[in-house]
């Protein structure tokens, strides 16, 4: 009597057995599938949040799209598209090559506005590659995720001062070469106005090399960090084309 019980024990066993080598698959893509879902979440806010930084960049240096761009106003468009392109990086969007340019008209009425309360609109498409390949052929390829953030204009407003123009560009200082200008003071200035204080000087905005005290590659953010050190003494004369500085803050 109890040899069919043990059969009936040993097929039912196996049935299992193959049971959830059949479910295993399924069960495999649901937990991939459900972890992509997650990836196109966190890609969705981390976008959305590169559109708010580059709109709020663009509010605050709204001067560097209005007109033809000086030294300094061309270096702010390109620290602008540097944040908006290492976020997009970060993300792994497919195409990173091509940033666009804050909108001052979002109305769409023509005339842009760079005028302090009006709004500026940054719009970010990201093609978001999923892990599962059976989700991203039902889909077509790539989710494309779309961000758009609108933040007022708000340079900083001076009040009782005169129209202050741009002046044309200094003679070389005394003991300098006409291809050379003098290192300025950097350090005791925030990275932002360390770069500005750089590009006004005359040297050119790549040769701006920031770098983590002790820790850390070289990067291009933490613009609030306080300059530390720098690698040229300033007043020194130094070749516009080919000079370089390297300043330090702590992490």
């Amino acid at each position: 009597m109890k040899l069919p019980f043990r059969r009936r024990r040993g097929v039912s066993r196996g049935q299992a057995l193959v049971e959830f080598a059949i479910i295993l698959p399924l069960l495999l893509l649901l937990l991939v599938m459900a972890i992509d879902a997650g990836r196109v979440f966190f890609g969705w806010v981390a976008l959305q949040n590169a559109g708010r930084i580059g709109a709020d960049y663009a509010a605050a240096h709204a001067d560097a799209w209005d007109g033809p761009p000086d030294a300094i106003q061309q270096n702010q468009r390109d620290r602008y598209e540097l944040l908006i392109r290492q976020d997009l990086q970060s993300l792994g969007c497919q195409d990173t090559t091509v940033v666009p340019d804050p909108n001052f008209d979002p109305d769409g009425d023509g005339t842009s506005d760079f005028s302090d309360g009006a709004l500026v609109r940054v719009d970010l498409d990201c093609a978001f590659a999923l892990l599962t390949p059976l989700a991203e052929a039902a889909l077509g390829g790539p989710v494309t995720l779309h961000a758009r953030a609108d933040f007022a204009v708000n340079r900083t407003i001076n009040t009782g001062l005169g129209t202050v123009s741009n002046p044309p560009p200094p003679p070389p200082p005394p003991g300098c070469q006409a291809n050379e200008a003098k290192v300025p003071l950097l350090r005791t200035l925030t990275m932002e106005n360390a770069l500005d204080a750089w590009v006004a000087a005359g040297f050119s905005g790549s040769r701006f090399l920031p770098a983590v005290i002790k820790t850390g590659p070289p990067s291009g953010r933490n613009n609030n960090k306080i300059v530390l050190t720098q690698s040229r003494t300033e007043d020194t004369c130094l070749d516009t084309a080919t000079g370089d500085v390297v300043v330090t803050y702590a992490p």
